[in-house]
């Protein structure tokens, strides 16, 4: 996946969790700590720190990130 896609993935499946946290009836620590984990994530791959992540959180996929 090019590097663009992948922070368009990482920030689609932020988007999501947000929208769980909103609509989540109590504190959804869960949730909360994947956005930070994205949020990271987010960060890592525009600086070109990361090369490969995974998500296991609901569906799991592993990200190979190509120039």
């Amino acid at each position: 996946m090019r590097r663009a896609s992948a922070v368009n993935f990482l920030l689609a499946r932020r988007r999501v969790c947000l929208d769980k946290i909103a609509s989540a009836t109590n504190v959804d620590i869960e949730h909360q700590r994947e956005v930070e984990l994205i949020e990271r994530l987010v960060l890592d791959v525009r600086a070109g720190r990361l090369s490969t992540f995974e998500l296991t959180h609901a569906k799991a996929i592993a990200v190979v990130i190509t120039n």
